[in-house]
């Protein structure tokens, strides 16, 4: 099952900066358009997207002056560091205790050395669309089929540019898989960030009903047929 290279490399070297630098609590990765890359499994998914937001607001006040490279807030219980690596940025949450030599070196060695390594191993474009996480809800019956099935409007949100029709599916283990994909015709189960998946694609996917799965639009067709050979 395969997942974005980048995105594991990422994942790991968050991880791994956990690890080593204890005071810090949570951190993730998103993109100039606001797309999440990738977080620590323990960061929570509401904190981040009030982040996001307040970003992109703060950032539209300061085009006036110039690009916005980072930001630091002190609060009662820790700091909330934000910095401009590349075209991404990383947010870090430490305690009040956090290192401001451990700090500099996150984010102005470790974290760009990997980006700049990556580089060098697939000198490509990293280019990233827009993820949003499901609930599952298992499709069981002789016309279950193959497909997924998505509202309108998630589809939507994940680009309004073209029509989707195959998404890429991820588990939080990491298991991934490209379906295609069908609109939910059901009224009641549309506006309900729902992802209806087949019994046996739950399987292979190691979930079950109530699940979180990340779900993006699928790669171009070419990609995929390659994938599927």
């Amino acid at each position: 099952m395969e997942r974005d290279p980048y995105a594991v490399i990422l994942n790991t070297a968050l991880n791994e900066i956990k690890k080593a630098y204890p005071n810090i609590k949570h951190s993730f990765i998103f993109s100039k358009n606001g797309t999440i890359i990738t977080e620590n499994p323990e960061t929570n998914e509401e904190n981040i997207k009030k982040i996001v937001e307040s970003f992109e607001t703060l950032r539209d006040k300061t085009k006036v002056i110039g690009n916005l490279q980072g930001f630091q807030i002190n609060g009662k219980n820790g700091k909330l560091i934000l910095s401009n690596i590349k075209d991404m940025y990383l947010v870090l949450e430490t305690s009040e205790k956090a290192d401001k030599s451990h700090i500099y070196a996150i984010t102005h060695a470790i974290v760009p050395t990997v980006l700049k390594t990556l580089e060098t191993i697939a000198p490509i474009s990293l280019q990233f669309t827009p993820s949003k996480k499901l609930v599952v809800e298992t499709l069981s019956g002789f016309f279950a089929g193959d497909s997924v099935q998505i509202d309108a409007e998630t589809l939507m949100e994940l680009n309004a540019e073209e029509i989707v029709d195959r998404v890429q599916v991820e588990t939080f283990d990491g298991n991934s898989a490209l379906f295609t994909v069908k609109r939910i015709s059901d009224m009641r189960r549309r506006g309900k960030n729902l992802i209806r998946i087949p019994e046996k694609l739950c399987r292979w996917l190691k979930v079950k009903r109530g699940d979180l799965v990340k779900v993006k639009p699928a790669l171009q067709r070419d990609s995929y047929d390659r994938q599927k050979t």
